[in-house]
């Protein structure tokens, strides 16, 4: 026997994740308590596993100690479902699990989406969707798209997350997502990527009016050049182009419906071609139907329940689903793979506490630690001395900033580091400080984690090295 025991209110303080681990400690007792050890022993001698658990996390399973991952836990509580006495059925009770640990990994104790600041990385989200004819109540659909898109918008807001639509026309699923996005008070940034068109003027004049000025002022709008006649395909070659720059500057893309065929079909399998992450509510058929059904949901994501993205009241979990796949992203890109040994902070001068918080705690954790001013000996030039110090380095992280996209020291780092990355020589990592924009332009297409404190960079690299 194991001994261990549910942690005390104290440690553990009511919430989600209390909730959690008292159920496991429940299924624990009912498979008899079995050794840390032996529980470790079973999943890794299960082939269905694709991940394996240490002792020691079972351990921490069992104190509640952080968010857990999904491919830990369900495979610790399949064991234990098996070892049951009266025997449960494993499927039934990773059903139940999935449950607890979407409301650890979506919720703070309110039920509220999570919080700005709250290991969100996403700087950006796309919202696509439209209605489609294709479900049972085509009378219907388009009330359906307004309030899950105006549900969207708030989950945004409150996530910090800034918001990306084409459309200021009314009836529009970006006009609805706008309006839950602004109305929440939140102070996050709007980008509308439109084109010129009297029309359309009219209709973002009007939004004064519905919406406020104050609201409006929120707004960052990026023109594209209007239709060259105002027939239907020069019209829709102008909104593509307008989705496409919007898809750009997105790190995710959250869509719903949209009619086969149109410009919502093309733009989700641009994003899936650039590996992009989609995230495709399927309940209203179409375009995003047709994007869900193409994924290998269990391959690609092992951690996420998929069923949530068919389901309409799941709104509240999109935030967390995009943040989880952009981290799954960052995580899954960059050679050489495995553990580095050696890492490179490349930050400005004004952001050195940010980087003086993460020398700590790589430093603390066994990492060898560079920065440029540490490699300058007084025979070697500054370029010369740097350039072999990021060489030597395993991972280059750039602690970016509108200070960095100042820097001329900056940019020569980031630009080296750039070409051992594409060589496959090097992992890159870019963690956005302050929500500007990526300048150089063989960064831009790199995926990026947002972190606005110095505890925050450090939760990032965290969550990262720890794969």
């Amino acid at each position: 026997m194991s001994g261990v025991q549910v942690p005390g209110p104290d440690e553990l303080p009511p919430g989600p994740l209390r909730t959690l681990t008292e159920a496991l400690h429940e299924l624990y007792r009912a498979a008899g308590e079995p050794g840390l050890r032996t529980i470790a022993h079973a999943v890794a001698d299960d082939d269905r596993f694709r991940d394996s658990v240490s002792h020691q996390k079972v351990r921490e399973l069992l104190h509640g100690i952080g968010s857990p991952r999904w491919s830990k836990l369900e495979p610790v509580v399949r064991v234990l479902a098996e070892r049951s006495t009266p025997r449960r059925d494993p499927d039934e009770e990773t059903k139940r699990f999935k449950h607890l640990w979407n409301s650890v990994a979506s919720h703070d104790d309110d039920g509220e989406p999570p919080a700005a600041g709250g290991g969100i990385r996403i700087r950006s989200a796309f919202v696509l969707g439209g209605i489609t004819g294709e479900t049972s109540y085509p009378d219907f659909e388009r009330t359906e798209l307004e309030q899950f898109c105006q549900r969207l918008g708030v989950a945004l807001a409150k996530a910090a997350v800034d918001l990306v639509i084409c459309s200021p026309i009314p009836d529009s699923a970006d006009f609805h997502a706008l309006r839950g996005y602004v109305e929440t008070g939140e102070n996050g940034t709007v980008h509308m990527h439109r084109p010129h068109h009297p029309e359309v003027e009219q209709y973002y004049a009007q939004l004064h009016d519905v919406l406020g000025a104050a609201a409006v002022n929120r707004i960052k709008n990026w023109f594209y050049p209007g239709p060259a006649t105002d027939d239907r395909d020069s019209v829709a070659q102008a909104w593509v182009l307008c989705q496409l720059m919007a898809m750009e500057q997105a790190d995710v893309i959250i869509a719903v419906g949209g009619k086969p065929g149109k410009t919502a079909s093309t733009i989700l399998h641009l994003a899936e071609a650039r590996q992009q992450p989609v995230v495709p509510f399927s309940f209203l058929g179409g375009a995003a139907a047709q994007a869900f059904q193409r994924r290998d949901w269990r391959t690609s994501y092992p951690w996420l329940d998929s069923s949530l993205l068919t389901d309409k009241h799941a709104v509240r979990d999109a935030v967390t689903i995009a943040n989880q796949m952009v981290m799954a992203q960052v995580r899954g890109t960059g050679q050489p793979k495995g553990r580095p040994h050696s890492i490179f902070i490349s930050r400005a001068r004004p952001d050195r506490d940010y980087a003086r918080a993460l020398d700590h705690y790589l430093t603390a954790n066994g990492l060898a630690v560079l920065f440029g001013e540490r490699a300058l000996p007084p025979d070697r030039t500054v370029e010369a001395a740097i350039e072999d110090a990021v060489r030597g380095a395993d991972l280059f992280i750039v602690l970016w900033s509108r200070s960095y996209a100042a820097s001329r020291y900056c940019y020569d780092e980031i630009d080296l580091a750039l070409r051992q990355h594409r060589a496959g020589e090097l992992q890159l990592l870019i963690i956005n400080l302050d929500g500007s924009d990526i300048v150089p332009p063989g960064a831009r297409g790199l995926a990026s984690l947002q972190a606005r404190t110095p505890e925050d960079v450090v939760a990032a690299v965290r969550d990262v090295l720890n794969r």
